[in-house]
């Protein structure tokens, strides 16, 4: 073991004197540009200490520098470079804060459906005016206004109790028919997209040279009526009213009401009308003025009443004279003067 050691230890010794005789080459190393991004690399570049070559006679001997050799001499050289690197700092890059913003739901309860109020009582209708004008003479024969609400009862689907059901004719109806014949005249309105329809039919009396509302017919659809057993439409009619002489309007402002018949039985229904004025059998030409109005309160009396009623009168005066006169002569002849 102890001759291992002592050929370890020649085996350096020798080893150092052949570093020192080839001798010590310093080289500046080359400085690398890095990004600007990295810190940068300090060189050392300091030529190394001489080295001390320890013989064996144990005498320190001083190395001699060696001249530099270049790439074209034959003698082998061996450079040692030592080159320090400074450590790029370390950048410890911290996790930025998690900014990330939650948006938050709010959920908004749903507003409590309110009670749907029950329908209120139907309003009253307002009044209309309408007219229909001969094309060919361009005479406005028939002129009426009035507002008019219908009534009706209806059997039910598939029971046995009745349903009842309110309309208004409406002011703007549209006048969609007439005729101004000599002795039959009539209008028709029509609304909701002639779903409805009214139709007043007139005659005229030569002989007495009157006239009247012949009839007055409605037809309305049956989908208004609710929960109804009848299809289609539904036609109910009056007969005859109010006859009055020619050139002479019918007005009556109190509600009129008229019983209307239908063909099933189980039908019914009232129509009321207001501030009513109606004519036919015009020879106006314009449309927007009636003739002399007879009251719906006036009794229709004939001409021959107010003409025996005079002559009743007349005849009472004359008794009455008569009877006078008579008690002055009977009174004279008796000698009593008059005071």
């Amino acid at each position: 073991m102890g001759y291992l050691k002592v050929y370890i230890f020649l085996a350096v010794t020798c080893s150092s004197i052949i570093i020192g005789q080839g001798g010590v080459t310093t080289k500046k190393p080359e400085l690398i540009n890095l990004p600007a991004i990295s810190p940068s690399i300090e060189s050392v570049s300091d030529a190394a200490p001489p080295v001390d070559v320890i013989g064996p006679s144990k005498e320190p001997q001083q190395s001699s520098p060696q001249p530099e050799t270049t790439a074209a001499s034959t003698t082998s050289t061996t450079s040692s470079t030592t080159t320090t690197s400074t450590p790029a700092p370390t950048t410890t890059t911290e996790p930025a804060p998690n900014t990330t913003t939650v948006p938050t739901t709010t959920v908004t309860p749903a507003p409590e459906p309110k009670p749907t109020p029950a329908p209120g009582p139907l309003p009253r209708p307002t009044q209309g005016t309408w007219f229909y004008t001969d094309k060919k003479t361009n005479v406005t024969c028939i002129l009426v206004q009035f507002a008019a609400q219908l009534n009706i009862t209806y059997p039910k689907n598939n029971t046995s109790s009745l349903g009842y059901a309110l309309l208004n004719v409406p002011s703007n109806a549209s006048v969609v028919d007439g005729s101004c014949n000599t002795t039959s005249q009539s209008l028709s309105l029509a609304w909701d997209d002639g779903n409805h329809t009214l139709t007043m039919h007139f005659l005229a009396n030569d002989t007495t040279k009157t006239y009247l509302l012949n009839s007055l017919n409605i037809t309305i659809s049956s989908e208004i009526l609710v929960n109804s057993s009848l299809s289609g439409h539904v036609d109910v009619w009056h007969g005859a009213e109010w006859a009055m002489p020619m050139n002479t309007s019918y007005r009556c402002a109190a509600d009129t009401q008229l019983n209307l018949t239908a063909e099933v039985t189980s039908v019914a229904a009232t129509l009321t009308l207001s501030q009513l004025q109606e004519e036919a059998f015009r020879t106006q030409h314009n449309n927007n003025s009636f003739s002399s109005a007879r009251e719906c309160g006036s009794p229709d009396l004939p001409d021959a009443v107010p003409i025996a009623v005079g002559c009743a009168l007349g005849g009472l005066v004359v008794v009455v004279l008569i009877a006078y006169l008579e008690g002055r002569r009977r009174s004279a002849a008796r000698g009593y003067l008059s005071m």
